[in-house]
């Protein structure tokens, strides 16, 4: 045993001198051989790649690594962010140990990252990461985080572009704080830019996520090393040492983050240990050497007797620096791997994790060489990340998949009856607002006597008559501001849209989601407003089974099934919806399909109320049907109306290539009212387009039902090829008959189907109704299936063909198709002398009744009348029409008489004029209706049968023949409000100009003229012009009124009219100005004429000139100022058009603009109002008159205000108490006014807090009011600004400057708002 003797060898002072000198020469070593501040690596061979973008308040810079690229050819940024005690770009650089000078920037070199990554730029952000700081002050995560985020935010130029970071060890900790920041801060301005949105993926290389294997270093080493510079160790330390509360938080909270943002992450972690004290330079303390060092020297002292105790403390005092020094690996698995997340080993240790040598091995590497390897895991997962970025956030892949991959051109596609697809430029829906008031015209105007159609007529039956300008509604401005029935304005944004079947409401959100996905110009609007549209076809509900019913479920259901992530998605547009469900369009497509299930007890009940309470929204249902309780009111409610005259014009020229085909098909339609009421539907017309060449040889229906007899034989020769019954060869020779026989079944089950439909009110036949009719109808002999049989029939149409056969709903392709079918059943049976089989398809009960008895029980039914006038129509063309006729007349027989009359009118105008056994009984027929038509007249001054088309024209000239004078002026008054009279009438009543006696039949004579606005012979105008002299004054205008608007007219009688203008009497001379007005050739001294009546007596006459005066550009100096003459009239008419006829010209001299500002005093509102109008928007008005202008801010009326404040907006030179009296009517209780008021402020190039200080409270609200509508906010720096959109419009001010100024207005302002409010949401 050995034992030391303290009191040996050399004494304590010498063993301290021999090791003072060693810590001295180790020191000195140290300090001068391996500087503290500077890397082992020196890279000052490494030239920078770019110029960086240096934040100087943090520090940070971000430099673009991989020039070739910009912002325009590329789609996302990577940006790499280094650890800690290290900077960009050495951290990233590869150094050959053998030659320093040999380096590779795998973020930089061409061949390594930059050509995995296609087109996306690469920077590199650095950012002060210095373990021991010159700063007294350790940097806090919080803050190098927030630096971190600030300095992206900013240095970035585009916000929206997508990120994908690459952070490299403590980078990574530093990164998901600042994400953890930017994402409380975007919670608190939903609008500001977000680093938490923009960032799509993370690649964390040797992230210490739960400390590193410093926490085994002595701190007291970390810090001696510091002070040796005079620096502190950094705070970032402590989350190296080892897990803590903190880092546990803030790792949970991220994977919540990326959760909620569906992140790309991935984590790499080291395989080969680090020797902890070489950061230091320290490393060869605890080598091996020093080691075999230690133990010579301890041997080597005891041999030669030099052996010192001290020397054996040292050593004790060394060996566990070695022990706890030794090399391991620096950031473990367990720490750098987190379980949510995809994990990688690379075989390197942690120095080399963020840096790759080459990305393919040579002959030149090592045996044991693992770059290539090691960079391909890298770069493979950075472009599988990449991949899966570029197909977008969740909701941009949702937008993306919904947009390309669900609304398919095969969805959206509207197929014609021949199988074409129609152009959705040729897809024409018009909208008409119902409930809408009529507008009143004033007398005289050329619109009272417009055409009023009869409520009976057939196209007031089938919805196609053009609807009044007022309440029309373009689909492309269905969400611009209108006014509603009380005359306030509002924004609809929650829209009902009824139509019957037919007339294209399926295409109609077909045409939506086109126009809205194309992002058609004439659609920006909607583009603006939504930032999707969700189109839900209501029927598909109905199959649709999951154990909850749910936003979220639906959209799985409807959108997402076939997308291998379809739980994100649905998951993620949910979110969306749910968080701001204004930006999405819900098209809720046939609520009249569903409505059993709005039952209360009905399991997805909950789930339809909530999408028909959705803020925006378009449902579209059949008439009859309502919202259900507890659904919100819509905001509009339309119809869907039938194509417009000029829209079928348009069709047929569009559909036929050959002029005279056009020519001859709008002929037919002029000759044939009730089909150019028919083809108003777009179907209709389809299929009219459809058949009319195989007319070439035949006469040409003339009745609505040979028209669609024309049709079926058509069709069914396109079918009975489909049904694989006829060859193609074969149908172009093929007969009538042979088509019957061909498809004598399938006639059979559709007249069924049609007829049992009718008789249950059913025009949607769901699987049920099918399943009822083949129970009760089963041909014998029929070898075909039924719904297999109804999806090849071009006759009905399902509304959700992706459905399988067994589970569509069909309906006929108009409901007039679904009547003509039904008819033919009720005639099968009629002929046969057969019961009706009546099953009813809700309950299932059936009875049958005989087909006169039938007729008896619904001859008056309104629901059968189309259904009558094709029963008649078709025993007609079999000759059997005077049965039918003779059952009509029998008993019971409508007590009153009018709709007995109206329905033998309109089953006549089915039965051809011919020699028939029928003959003698329709002529019974007609001279009834003949006294009908007197009776009317006597009896109620006017004639209502007489207006519908279904009269027959021989009734009408015969019952014209034989009235009395006073009947036939009330008969031609009623007449003239038909769309079109038969030329026999006009030819009739025009003879009567010439010798007329009466002055109120001459009146009716040329009213019904002056709607006859094509056509009329030479001879009928000089009737007409001949009646400019008659002595009567009334006749006198009736005859102006009459030649109104015909641009044919000779010159002879467009001198007669402007003889008018001296006209004696008032009406009569407004009524020649009226008529003359809108010509672009008047002659001068038609002008003097119109100009003279500017000094007329009458205030009728007066505005009446101006408005023929009125938009002519090169009027003399002496006409305008005769308008401007107006300014002073007494009637307040008069100085309204006056000032609406002069507002628009540029160079009105100065007394002109006198004469409006005053107007502006005027007791009229109407005037005043007009007067700002007129001021509005000229530049170079004087001061008085913006005074005057100002003035009217006080003003009584609301507009007028409103006006006042409009008229002054964006004038930079207004005076301060101007701008005061605009902030005062931000106190106005009246909405439009503060709204202009704030708008007209933020228009401003600089606000005074003087101005806004009095008013700071109201300013405060309607900014706030307005910024839950735009990019709008108040920022208090050190200036103070209010941001509108990319605009900043600086705060200045006398009394507090600044930012104290600003603060004060807040404390203030915001104050006063937040007791008005909820402090919990307003602070």
């Amino acid at each position: 045993m050995i034992s030391v003797n303290l009191s040996q060898g050399t004494s304590l002072p010498g063993w301290t001198t021999v090791l003072c000198l060693l810590v001295g020469a180790t020191a000195a070593c140290l300090w001068f051989r391996f500087p503290l501040t500077r890397s082992t690596r020196a890279l000052s061979s490494v030239k920078p790649t770019s110029d960086s973008t240096r934040s100087a308040r943090s520090g940070v810079s971000l430099r673009q690594v991989n020039l070739d690229k910009n912002e325009a050819n590329t789609d996302i940024d990577i940006i790499a962010i280094h650890g800690l005690d290290t900077k960009s770009p050495d951290t990233w650089v590869w150094v050959d140990p053998n030659d320093p000078n040999n380096t590779v920037n795998w973020l930089a070199d061409r061949r390594m990252l930059p050509s995995r990554v296609g087109a996306a730029r690469i920077f590199t952000c650095d950012w002060p990461a210095d373990l021991r700081q010159q700063s007294s002050v350790p940097t806090t995560l919080h803050e190098s985080a927030q630096s971190l985020r600030d300095s992206i935010q900013h240095l970035k130029a585009n916000t929206t572009r997508p990120i994908l970071f690459i952070a490299s060890c403590l980078g990574g900790i530093i990164l998901i704080k600042a994400l953890e920041i930017d994402n409380q801060h975007t919670k608190d301005n939903a609008d500001s830019p977000s680093l938490t949105r923009t960032t799509r993926g993370v690649v964390f290389l040797a992230t210490p996520f739960r400390g590193t294997a410093f926490k085994n270093m002595p701190g007291l080493l970390l810090k001696a090393l510091a002070a040796l510079q005079d620096r502190t160790v950094t705070a970032l330390i402590d989350y190296t040492l080892g897990a803590t509360p903190d880092l546990d938080e803030l790792t949970k909270g991220f994977i919540t983050l990326t959760k909620n943002h569906n992140y790309q992450v991935v984590v790499f972690w080291e395989a080969r240990n680090t020797v902890l004290l070489r950061k230091f330079h320290l490393a060869w303390i605890v080598s091996t050497w020093i080691l075999l060092a230690w133990l010579v020297a301890l041997t080597s002292a005891w041999l030669l007797d030099l052996f010192s105790p001290w020397l054996l403390v040292f050593f004790l005092l060394w060996l566990p620096v070695f022990l706890s020094c030794q090399p391991q690996l620096l950031v473990n698995k367990y720490s750098a791997t987190l379980s949510d997340f995809k994990t990688q080993r690379l075989d390197r240790p942690h120095v080399m994790m963020n840096k790759f040598a080459h990305s393919n091995c040579t002959n030149e590497c090592k045996k044991d060489c693992t770059e290539s390897d090691d960079f391909g895991h890298v770069s493979r997962k950075i472009e599988v990340m990449l991949k899966m970025i570029r197909e977008g956030s969740p909701l941009e892949q949702a937008d993306g998949w919904i947009r390309k991959r669900h609304y398919t051109q095969e969805k959206l596609k509207i197929e014609r009856l021949s199988g074409d697809t129609l152009s959705m430029d040729r897809c024409y829906i018009n909208l008409a607002i119902i409930g809408e008031p009529r507008e009143n015209p004033e007398k005289g105007s050329e619109t009272d006597a417009a055409p009023h159609k009869s409520p009976f007529s057939l196209t007031a039956r089938l919805k196609v008559e053009t609807p009044e300008k007022n309440i029309q509604v373009e689909l492309s401005s269905l969400f611009d501001p209108r006014k509603d029935s009380e005359g306030q304005t509002t924004n609809p944004r929650r829209i009902l849209i009824h139509g019957r079947a037919g007339v294209g409401k399926t295409t109609l959100c077909k045409k939506m989601v086109h126009e809205f996905t194309r992002r058609s110009g004439e659609f920006r609007k909607w583009n603006e407003l939504f930032d999707r549209i969700l189109w839900v076809p209501l029927r598909r509900l109905k199959a649709w089974s999951s154990p909850l019913y749910n936003l979220e479920g639906l959209f799985c259901y409807e959108y997402f099934d076939q997308h291998l992530n379809y739980s994100i998605l649905a998951k993620e547009l949910f979110r969306t919806v749910d968080s701001n469900g204004q930006k999405t369009l819900f098209i809720l497509d046939g609520l009249d399909e569903i409505s059993q299930l709005l039952d209360d007890n009905h399991p997805k009940s909950s789930l339809l109320k909530h999408l028909l309470n959705q803020p925006s929204v378009i449902i579209t249902s059949r008439p009859h049907v309502s919202l259900p309780r507890g659904v919100h009111s819509p905001d509009l409610i339309l119809e869907t109306v039938g194509f417009y005259p000029a829209q079928v014009v348009e069709y047929l020229r569009a559909t036929f290539i050959d002029a005279k085909t056009v020519e001859d098909i709008e002929s037919y339609f002029q000759m044939h009212q009730l089909v150019q009421g028919l083809v108003r539907i777009p179907v209709q017309l389809d299929a009219l387009c459809y058949t009319w060449n195989s007319f070439e040889d035949k006469t040409i229906p003339g009745t609505m039902t040979a028209m669609y007899k024309a049709i079926e034989e058509n069709l069914w020769k396109k079918d009975i090829v489909r049904l694989e019954k006829r060859t193609q060869r074969q149908i172009r020779v093929v007969r009538r008959p042979e088509i019957s026989n061909s498809a004598e079944d399938e006639v059979q089950l559709l007249e069924i189907l049609a007829f049992t439909g009718m008789h249950s009110d059913v025009i949607d036949f769901e699987p049920r109704h099918r399943d009822a009719i083949s129970e009760q109808y089963n041909p014998t002999g029929t070898n075909f299936f039924l719904d297999e049989m109804l999806g090849h029939l071009s006759f009905v149409r399902t509304s959700d063909p992706s459905s399988k056969d067994r589970d569509r709903n069909y309906h006929f392709i108009h409901l007039t198709f679904q009547e003509y079918f039904a008819a033919r059943y009720f005639i099968r049976r009629w002929k046969a002398k057969q019961q009706l089989n009546c099953l009813q398809l809700s309950g299932g009960n059936r009875n049958y009744i005989e087909p006169a008895t039938f007729l008896q029980e619904h001859k008056y039914d309104p629901r059968y009348d189309i259904f009558w006038r094709f029963v008649a129509g078709l025993l007609d063309a079999d000759g059997e029409a005077l049965s039918f006729f003779q059952t009509i007349e029998k008993e019971p027989r409508d007590l009153l008489g009018p709709t007995h009359q109206r329905l033998v009118m309109h089953c006549l105008s089915e039965v051809e004029r011919k020699e028939s056994n029928f003959t003698g009984l329709r002529a019974r027929l007609e001279n009834q209706l003949e006294q009908w038509l007197l009776f009317e007249c006597d009896f109620m001054g006017s004639s209502i049968l007489a207006r519908e088309m279904e009269c027959p024209e021989q009734v009408l000239v015969s019952t014209l023949k034989q009235a009395s004078e006073g009947a036939r002026s009330i008969f031609l008054d009623s007449l003239s409000r038909r769309t079109a009279v038969p030329s026999s009438i006009i030819k009739i009543a025009s003879s009567w100009l010439n010798d007329c006696a009466s002055k109120r039949l001459c009146i009716a004579v040329l009213g019904l003229l002056r709607h006859q606005r094509h056509g009329l012979p030479q001879e009928m105008l000089q009737g007409i012009a001949a009646r400019l002299e008659d002595q009567d004054a009334d006749v006198r205008r009736a005859a102006i009124e009459a030649l109104q608007g015909r641009v044919d007219l000779p010159e002879e009688i467009l001198q007669g009219v402007a003889a008018r203008l001296e006209d004696q009497d008032a009406f009569v001379r407004g009524a020649a100005i009226r008529a003359l007005q809108g010509r672009a050739d008047l002659p001068e001294e038609m002008l003097q004429g119109i100009a003279a009546r500017l000094e007329d007596q009458s205030a009728f006459v007066r505005p009446a000139a101006i408005r023929a005066l009125q938009g002519r550009a090169d009027l003399p100096e002496e006409m305008l100022q005769g308008i401007a003459a107006r300014l002073e009239d007494q009637e307040l008419v008069v100085r309204r058009a006056a000032i609406e006829a002069l507002q628009g010209r540029a160079d009105l001299p100065e007394e002109m603009l006198q004469g409006f500002a005053a107007r502006l005093g005027d007791q009229d509102t109407y005037v005043r109002r007009a007067a700002i109008k007129a001021l509005q928007g000229r530049a170079d008005l004087p001061e008085g008159m913006l005074q005057g202008i100002a003035a009217r801010l006080e003003d009584q009326d609301a507009y007028v205000r409103g006006g006042a404040i409009e008229a002054l907006q964006g004038r930079a030179d207004l005076p301060e108490e101007m701008l005061q009296g605009i902030a005062a009517r931000l106190e106005d209780q009246h909405e439009y006014v503060w709204l202009r008021a704030i708008d007209a402020l933020l228009n401003q190039a600089e606000l005074s807090l003087n101005v806004l200080s009095p008013y700071v409270k109201s300013f405060c609200k309607a900014l706030l009011r307005k910024s839950f509508e735009k990019h709008l906010y108040w920022h208090a720096s050190d200036r103070g600004f209010i941001g509108v959109n990319l605009t900043h419009i600086p705060l200045s001010g006398s009394q507090h400057e600044g930012k104290e100024a600003v603060k004060l207005l807040l404390k203030n302002g915001a104050t006063t708002v937040a007791m008005e409010t909820d402090s919990r949401y307003y602070t």
